[in-house]
């Protein structure tokens, strides 16, 4: 590993791709928290009922409320 970090000392501007990298993992990160709380509660619970049976949606909604 020494050997690429002297390599890499030498490249000129190689800082920038650094800052570019990590602007770019930032941004992705911040649209994907962004579109996930704007998911509305009906989509929800489309995704919920397309993963579970109805008779578990159902016993499990009997469960939440007693």
């Amino acid at each position: 590993m020494n050997f690429v970090g002297n390599v890499m000392q030498h490249v000129d501007g190689i800082a920038t791709f650094y800052i570019i990298g990590i602007l770019i993992f930032i941004s992705l990160f911040v649209i994907v928290v962004y579109r996930t709380v704007k998911i509305p509660p009906k989509d929800l619970n489309e995704f919920k009922s397309s993963i579970f049976e109805k008779e578990e949606l159902e016993s499990n909604d009997k469960k939440l409320k007693s």
